[in-house]
């Protein structure tokens, strides 16, 4: 380079004609090889910016939309700390949740981050971390970056702040605590320097998918996830099945919602126009609130949110101010079709649970009351069963006397029933249990309060199945009891068979329920042994059976006198074995 330089001074100091014309032909092919250099070069991308310069920010949606230039800040987090939970906030994305951990009781600290499936794979990316916000009209975008400006000592308050670089447009991010253990306050504040008014949508998005290996089986609860939104007075939601479908919703907002089994991040959607649930073919589930906003020149506008961040338990679902009682939050408990007898189960459990300290004792409380409650229906089942035990001989002959005419057969077991006083709906109880089986179970599955909740001994989470299944092998044993002690009302061997079986095969479903249930099953098994007892005494007091009218035999039920030779035979067999 140094003899180029040389030789262009040397010649461009000539005065002759030849030394000019070198001049002239160098100069040339310098500026040649520039416009050539700039052809085949490769340019560099545009969204390929040095880190601490500007990016050009593009907004969402169908269409590409140019939107002014934003700065890349350092990433700076923050902490907000109370005594019931630590919630980290970071600039990246523009303000939004990083992690989030409750301190206390332990079972919960011990699930740790609940942002789990939202992380993204660099800090200095928001990704799908909750609270991705986009107002295009000021240039924001679902990466755009925010200034952190809240002190790093302040554990109470955290602010992030977005300028346009020419100054015309301000969003601020303000999040504080408060004295709700599980609320954060939150405040939007928008502010149009520029001389134009401006008017878009700005939406806010949660987002939450499912854990590999925590989906739920036909046994085993698992983690359920799901992204919601209370519309029109219910609560609408799309879960990790719902693939590829997208809804919307705008008849009365009152929250927006991504959840799994015991815990929510929820936000009240005041001033939200619609809400988008919706769960793409990957299985990313998003809950978006859509706001239109409107701002003028030199106006600055505030939207303020109350976001729930905890337990889905009923006592903590209710906040705010009184005119905010009305948000209906605790709709966000799922109980599904068996809400009707979940719901009021699960706030029985709470109010035993506050009593006792111990979600096991709550659970078999509720048991006893509930089987205290039936009592007067399975003892009339049970001495029903009784009865029909010693009644089955005369059973018999109606089956034989009228097997050909199955419409005279049921008329008459109908009046032998009658005269007997007996109820031929003997398994009523059963059948009334099992939807209360069924509802205790939802409580189970997605109470908050029940999450890793211990009880004694070796069951220290009344949310999972038994480690050594010690309560199905104990339920199984007392159902195989409770089989020996009620009366048998038939001689089918299959028959007798199958009531054995059902009580095995019962217990081989509850290895992998949750304890809770198994100990529900447990209490109620003792319940019924004892009740079975007494009615065996009760039962062997009685002599015989008198039927209702006072006569001793069912002669006008079974028309003796019209029974076949043989049918004769075999009636006056029975009755011998009886005596005997």
């Amino acid at each position: 380079m140094e003899h180029a330089l040389n030789y262009l001074s040397y010649n461009g100091q000539g005065g002759g004609d030849g030394g000019s014309g070198r001049w002239a032909i160098m100069m040339g092919l310098l500026l040649l090889a520039v416009l050539a250099l700039e052809y085949f070069l490769p340019k560099q991308p545009a969204d390929q910016t040095p880190q601490g310069q500007t990016e050009q920010v593009q907004a969402p949606g169908d269409a590409a939309q140019a939107v002014p230039v934003s700065v890349l800040y350092q990433i700076e987090p923050r902490t907000l700390s109370t005594d019931s939970y630590d919630l980290t906030l970071t600039n990246a994305g523009g303000g939004r949740i990083s992690s989030f951990h409750l301190k206390k009781p332990d079972r919960y600290f011990e699930h740790g981050d609940y942002i789990r499936s939202q992380k993204p794979e660099v800090d200095s990316k928001g990704g799908i971390l909750p609270l991705e916000v986009t107002f295009p009209a000021f240039g924001i975008g679902p990466e755009t970056q925010f200034k952190t400006v809240s002190d790093a000592g302040d554990s109470k308050q955290a602010r992030f702040l977005y300028t346009d670089v020419n100054g015309n447009y301000e969003f601020e991010k303000i999040f504080a605590v408060t004295d709700d253990p599980y609320v954060v306050h939150v405040k939007f504040r928008l502010t149009n320097r520029s001389s134009q008014a401006l008017a878009d949508n700005m939406a806010i998005s949660m987002y939450i998918k499912q854990i590999e290996g925590e989906e739920p089986g036909l046994f085993t609860p698992g983690s359920y996830v799901a992204a919601k939104c209370h519309s029109g007075g219910a609560m609408k939601y799309l879960d990790a099945t719902d693939k590829d479908k997208e809804k919307t919703f705008d008849s009365k907002l009152n929250w927006f919602a991504v959840d799994e089994s015991y815990f929510a991040i929820a936000m009240t959607a005041d001033h939200g126009m619609s809400c988008e649930i919706s769960n793409n073919k990957d299985g990313l589930l998003r809950s978006r609130l859509n706001t239109a906003v409107t701002i003028h020149p030199n106006e600055t506008l505030t939207y303020s949110y109350d976001i729930f961040m905890g337990p889905k338990e009923a006592r903590y679902l209710s906040f705010g101010e009184p005119q905010d009682k009305n948000l209906q939050l605790d709709s966000i408990i799922d109980y599904g079709f068996m809400e009707v007898l979940a719901k009021p189960m699960a706030w029985i459990l709470d109010k035993f649970h506050e009593w006792t300290g111990n979600w096991g004792l709550a659970i078999i409380i509720l048991t006893l009351i509930v089987r205290i409650l039936l009592w007067p229906i399975a003892q009339k089942s049970q001495v029903s069963m009784s009865r029909m035990s010693k009644i089955a001989p005369l059973m018999q002959e109606i089956q034989e006397k009228y097997k050909d005419d199955p419409a005279t057969m049921q008329q008459k077991q109908i009046e032998l029933y009658q005269k007997y006083k007996i109820s031929p709906f003997g398994c009523l109880p059963l059948l009334i249990q099992m939807p209360i089986f069924f509802a205790l179970y939802r409580c189970i599955f997605v109470t908050g309060g029940l999450y890793r909740a211990p009880f004694f001994g070796w069951i220290q989470d009344l949310s999972a199945r038994d480690p050594y299944f010690i309560l199905p092998i104990i339920s199984v044993l007392l159902l195989l009891g409770q089989q020996l002690l009620m009366p048998s009302t038939t001689k089918n061997k299959q028959q007798k068979i199958m009531m054995f079986a059902m009580p095995i095969i019962f217990g081989l479903m509850m290895l992998w329920l949750p304890s809770g249930l198994c100990l529900y099953m447990v209490i109620s098994s003792l319940f019924s042994i004892v009740q079975s007892y007494y009615v065996r005494r009760m039962i062997a007091r009685e002599e015989d059976i008198v039927p209702a009218d006072g006569s001793s035999d069912a002669a006008d039920v079974i028309d003796v006198e019209n029974l076949s030779s043989k049918d004769k035979r075999a009636a006056k067999r029975r009755e011998e074995s009886q005596k005997t």
